[in-house]
C-alpha cells in the first residue's frame, strides 16, 4: 500500500521538476540571444569621384534621309506596260523604270516623221522654183510679181517644214517619256507603280535615293544656334547599332526658322558607304562644341534630388553624411558634379533612397 503511494507521488514531483529545467533553458537561451549584439547598420556600395574627359556638346533627336532624294512621276498621261524594279534595289542614272505602253506614240512618230519627208520634198521643189525664175528675173524674162510669188510659195515650204520637224521632235520626246529612267544613282523606295495602272502627270511612282551619304536632320533651338557652325563635328548614334558612333560634320543650317516650330532646321552629312543608315530611322545627335575638359562625375545612382535640390551621400566614421552639389551636364548614367565634391571623395551608390544623413552604414565590397 505503501508502495503505491510513492509511486503516486514521484511522478508529479518529475513533472514539476521537467517544467523548471525547460522553462530555465528557454530563459537562458533566451537571455543569451539578447545579450547577442544586433547589427542595424545599412551595407552599401560606394565609388570613388574622380576627372574625365569630356567635350561640351549639345544632344539633339532627329531623324535621318538620303542626301539626294528623287521622286519619280511620269510627265505624259498613259497606262503602265511594264515594272522594272522593286523596292530596295540599286538602280543606276539612265537606268529604265517604268515603261508606259507605247503603241500610240510609236505611230505618232511614225507620221510624224512622215510629214517631215513630205515638207522636205515641197521645201526643195519650192527651192528649185524660186532659183529658176530667179535666174529668169535676172535676165529679164519675167515679172518682178512672178518672182515674188515663187519667193512666198519658197517660204511657206521652208515654214511647213520648220513645223513638221518641231512635230517630229515633239512626237519622239513624248515617245521618250513612256520610258521613265533613274535620274541618280541610288536605291528605290517607296513604289507604287504597278503594271496596268493608268498615271497621269505627275503622280508619285516611286523614289530613288543616293544613300552613300545620309543627312542626320535635327531642329536646332535659337538660344543654342549661335553654338551650331558650318563644318562642327557630330557623333550619331542610332538603335539598330547601339555599340557603334557615326561621325558627321554640319553641312547645312536653315537661314530661316520653321513657321511652326521657330527652330533652325540643320543637316549632318554622314558618310554611310556602309548601307548600314537607311532614310527614316531615327538617330540621336551630340553636335560637339568645345574642346575636351576635365570634370568630376558621379553616377546617376548616387544622385538624390529633393524639392530641386541635388545631394549625395559620403561616408564618416560609420555614417551616412549628406551633401549638397551643384549638377551640370547628364550624358547617359554619368552626372557632372559642378561643384560640392572633391577629386577621391567616396559615394554611395547603393540604397540612396533608404538612408538619411547620419545613418549607420558599412561598405560591402
Amino acid at each position: 500500500m505503501y508502495k503505491i503511494k510513492m509511486k503516486y507521488w514521484v511522478i508529479p514531483l518529475l513533472l514539476i521538476v521537467s517544467i523548471i529545467i525547460i522553462v530555465r533553458s528557454g530563459v537562458y537561451a533566451g537571455n543569451k540571444h539578447s545579450a547577442e549584439p544586433q547589427n542595424t547598420s545599412i551595407a552599401v556600395n560606394v565609388i570613388q569621384v574622380g576627372y574625365v574627359d569630356s567635350t561640351p556638346r549639345l544632344s539633339f533627336n532627329g531623324s535621318l534621309e538620303g542626301k539626294t532624294t528623287a521622286t519619280l512621276s511620269s510627265k505624259i498621261a498613259g497606262r503602265i506596260g511594264e515594272v522594272l524594279v522593286q523596292d530596295g534595289q540599286a538602280v543606276k542614272a539612265g537606268e529604265p523604270l517604268v515603261k508606259l505602253e507605247s503603241v500610240e506614240l510609236t505611230n505618232s512618230v511614225r507620221q510624224a516623221a512622215d510629214a517631215v519627208k513630205k515638207a522636205e520634198i515641197n521645201f526643195d521643189l519650192a527651192k528649185n522654183d524660186y532659183d529658176r525664175y530667179k535666174a529668169l528675173y535676172d535676165k529679164g524674162a519675167i515679172s518682178a510679181q512672178q518672182l515674188e510669188a515663187a519667193k512666198a510659195k519658197y517660204k511657206i515650204a521652208e515654214a511647213d517644214l520648220s513645223s513638221t520637224r518641231a512635230n517630229h521632235s515633239n512626237a519622239k520626246q513624248q515617245f521618250g517619256y513612256s520610258v521613265i529612267t533613274s535620274p541618280l544613282d541610288g536605291v528605290v523606295a517607296n513604289k507604287a507603280a504597278t503594271i496596268g495602272q493608268v498615271v497621269s502627270p505627275g503622280a508619285a511612282l516611286m523614289v530613288v535615293q543616293d544613300i552613300n551619304q545620309v543627312y542626320a536632320v535635327v531642329n536646332v533651338e535659337q538660344k543654342n544656334l549661335s553654338m551650331v557652325k558650318l563644318g562642327q563635328t557630330a557623333e550619331v548614334k542610332v538603335d539598330t547599332y547601339p555599340e557603334q558612333t557615326f561621325s558627321g560634320i554640319v553641312e547645312v543650317i536653315n537661314p530661316e526658322a520653321g513657321s511652326a516650330n521657330r527652330m533652325f532646321r540643320t543637316k549632318i552629312l554622314i558618310d554611310n558607304t556602309s548601307g548600314k543608315l537607311k532614310p527614316g530611322m531615327f538617330a540621336n545627335i551630340q553636335l560637339l562644341t568645345g574642346k575636351s575638359v576635365k570634370i568630376l562625375t558621379v553616377p546617376q545612382a548616387a544622385v538624390v534630388q529633393k524639392q530641386g535640390l541635388y545631394y549625395v551621400f559620403t561616408i564618416k566614421d560609420g555614417k551616412a553624411l549628406r551633401k549638397q552639389i551643384d549638377i551640370g551636364e547628364v550624358t547617359g548614367s554619368i552626372i557632372e558634379v559642378k561643384s560640392g565634391l572633391e577629386s577621391n571623395d567616396q559615394v554611395i551608390t547603393t540604397s540612396v533612397n533608404r538612408i538619411k544623413d547620419g545613418t549607420e552604414v558599412r561598405v560591402t565590397p
